[in-house]
């Protein structure tokens, strides 16, 4: 009989260990497979929504992508302002 834990126990683990959150607000669990985890709670209150798993690539990748296409977008009003295109 083993008594491994299972993949869920560790990723629970891993949320639930206080060094795995950088400032209290980033998330990086390298033992934690979900790229997308649940927010913690605070002063003991119920939170909504999830954060990146900043171990996992493709969480890393996508937050990148997001912030270009703010970038891109800020970029292309802000020449189409300098050409006259926008008032």
């Amino acid at each position: 009989m083993s008594t491994e834990p299972t993949q869920e126990e560790i990723n629970q683990k891993e949320w639930e260990d206080p060094a795995n959150w950088r400032g209290g607000i980033f998330y990086y669990g390298p033992k934690d497979t979900r790229p997308w985890v649940p927010k913690r709670s605070m002063f003991g209150r119920r939170r909504f929504g999830g954060t990146p798993n900043f171990a996992i690539r493709s969480a890393r990748q996508t937050i990148m992508v997001v912030v270009g296409i703010c970038v891109l977008i800020v970029f292309a009003v802000s020449l189409l302002e300098k050409s006259g295109w926008l008032p």
